[in-house]
């Protein structure tokens, strides 16, 4: 994997207990970086970004820059083509330092100011190996391209740590979650899913497979990175695959309502036709969110059902 590694030569003053690890591609998370510098301020903790191929010299010298003037230990990974999530987020396994990492995703923005202490707070917990912390719309803008993927978030993805603790593994999502580095030397994330979607759940169901308690709590991040109405379908789409793979490995996936949805379409005739109808009524701005939404989930279960026929 052919790579260059920038420091900004900072040495801790005592030993790590937190790598908070960061992924991007083609995405400047320098708002992350900004709002993480002011709550890391005299932590043991160390930050560590890799850049998956995005080659783009002005967000790389910007994000050098930010950490340069960090107080903690802070380093850039730059590989030099894409790899995928799973093999980016193999690579920031490798380089932390600290026992624990807490993985956020580069369009995240922390909800609380205490939320490095609190994750800072389970990290030093000896009987914490998963957590995870939510996801929220929070400080999502309220504006009308994005209006339809906040109602899709809201409705799938935000919710409590009493919720999402019923579901364990299931609920688990890599964009906020707290893991002990030898339970991830262990159980690496599986570089054969491609693209967009479901490496997460695989790798939750996988460890807590290997009996590593999965833990949810309410230490929530804001998700700023939502999409438009088109590319969020065009993402849909493209997690077929790894929704059949997800789904052939883990036996749990059945009962998830979404499996149970692509199960039931597989035998729909006219597929494709319904799904170009659907498009058009998520597309359309004119009707309601909640008629859009509807859309939007039964246009993802058509292509996961193509996927699993």
């Amino acid at each position: 994997m052919s790579e260059t590694i920038f420091s900004n030569g900072v040495r801790a003053e005592r030993p790590l207990d937190l790598s908070i690890a960061t992924p991007f591609f083609r995405n400047d998370p320098s708002q992350l970086l900004d709002i993480l510098s002011c709550q890391m301020t005299g932590e043991a903790v160390e930050l560590i970004v890799i850049d998956d191929g995005s080659q783009d010299p002005s967000v790389t010298t910007k994000i050098e820059s930010t950490l340069q003037n960090l107080s903690v230990p802070a380093s850039l990974i730059k590989l030099h083509a894409n790899q995928g999530r799973s093999a980016a987020r193999n690579r920031l396994i490798t380089g932390a330092k600290a026992p624990v990492i807490l993985f956020l995703d580069s369009d995240m923005a922390p909800d609380s100011p205490n939320f490095v202490a609190e994750w800072l707070k389970l990290a030093r917990d000896p009987t914490t190996e998963i957590a995870y912390g939510g996801f929220s719309t929070l400080q999502v803008p309220d504006c009308a391209a994005l209006a339809l993927a906040k109602m899709v978030a809201e409705k799938s993805d935000c919710s409590s740590a009493t919720e999402r603790q019923s579901r364990g593994a299931l609920a688990v999502a890599t964009s906020n979650l707290l893991v002990r580095k030898a339970i991830l030397d262990d159980t690496p994330f599986d570089a054969g899913f491609s693209g967009w979607g479901w490496e997460d759940v695989d790798w939750a169901l996988r460890a807590e497979s290997k009996g590593h308690a999965v833990l949810h709590v309410d230490i929530p991040a804001t998700h700023l990175g939502l999409d438009d109405a088109a590319t969020l379908l065009d993402k849909f789409a493209k997690a077929g695959p790894n929704f059949r793979r997800i789904v052939e490995r883990h036996s749990s996936m059945a009962a998830l309502p979404g499996t149970k949805l692509a199960q039931t379409l597989t035998r729909m005739p006219a597929k494709t036709w319904i799904k170009s109808i659907l498009k058009a009524i998520v597309l359309s701005e004119a009707l309601p969110l909640a008629i859009r939404a509807l859309g939007a989930r039964l246009w993802r279960a058509l292509w996961a059902a193509d996927a699993l026929s």
